[in-house]
């Protein structure tokens, strides 16, 4: 009997319906389902409801949503070296491939083990204070160092592998994935990175500078930026745009490769190149009338 981990956003109700109107087609091909707490009380199944070290035992996730969903989805799954099928709900959804009119056909193919697994490097971020670790978490597409609204200028220290960089005067820092170059980092002005590429980027947000650019470095290495300021200064390190640790002056933020990769279900030959055409319009132009 296979087994999957649904999890959706619940305030996609489109998602949430769809959910409801696969559990027949489960139970009907012998597949065991359980969902994240917020699922299933979004889909009335309650009985459904299992804690993450129950998910992670799950043959397979099924991720419904956008690509947050499967952000946080990565999060959970990833460690445990799940699989996970995403349906795309919304507008753009760059890393899901499968149309929810497709779901179905998609998990008989995984039923039937006709599917590829596309893997995603992913970082870990630690903070530390006064040389003790206080916060761990990893990320598929970013980590975000940044100023508060009505904060000042920051300045980040930022060393890669021990070795100094610069010092960054800017409004905040991206660490970045290839998967994550589509993102956050892309609209501060980085580059677009294949997703199967081993690379780090380094994005700086609004530097005070001209010279200040993107930098990719080898994945073997791992980032270290001291945030340098005064005490009362808003700065926070977000993680996938999703959780926040607040940070004070003379914190470090270590970044590196996670030891694990996340694992998406993929089928057909769309690439890297018609995603590009498809969701960010690469190269259009755009004719005034």
């Amino acid at each position: 009997m296979k087994s999957v981990a649904i999890i959706l956003n619940p305030e996609k109700l489109d998602a949430v319906r769809l959910a409801a109107e696969l559990m027949p087609w489960f139970g009907e091909h012998g597949v065991r389902v359980m969902a994240e707490h917020e699922a299933a009380t979004a889909m009335d199944a309650l009985s459904l409801s299992r804690d993450e070290a129950e998910l992670v035992k799950a043959d397979f996730a099924l991720v419904l949503g956008g690509d947050g969903t499967l952000l946080r989805a990565s999060r959970i799954m990833a460690p445990a070296d799940v699989p996970m099928l995403a349906v795309r709900f919304g507008s753009f959804g760059f890393m899901a491939d499968i149309e929810p009119s497709g779901a179905r056909e998609a998990l008989e193919l995984v039923l039937q083990g006709k599917h590829r697994i596309d893997e995603r490097m992913m970082i870990q971020a630690a903070v530390l204070r006064a040389g003790k670790k206080i916060s761990s978490s990893t990320a598929l597409n970013d980590v975000v160092i940044a100023k508060g609204p009505l904060a000042r200028m920051l300045r980040l220290d930022t060393h890669v592998s021990g070795k100094y960089i610069s010092t960054y005067s800017a409004d905040g820092l991206i660490v970045a994935t290839p998967t994550g170059s589509t993102a956050y980092s892309l609209s501060a002005g980085g580059p677009l990175v294949m997703p199967a590429l081993k690379t780090i980027i380094i994005t700086p947000i609004c530097p005070h500078t001209l010279n200040a650019r993107s930098l990719m470095i080898s994945s073997e290495d791992t980032v270290e930026v001291t945030v340098e300021g005064e005490q009362g200064d808003v700065v926070m390190l977000t993680i996938d745009g999703q959780l926040g640790v607040p940070l004070e002056p003379r914190d470090q933020v270590s970044v590196r490769e996670a030891d694990f990769r996340a694992k998406l279900i993929t089928f057909g030959p769309t690439t890297f190149y018609e995603k590009l055409q498809t969701r960010l319009r690469w190269g259009d132009r755009f004719d005034g009338e």
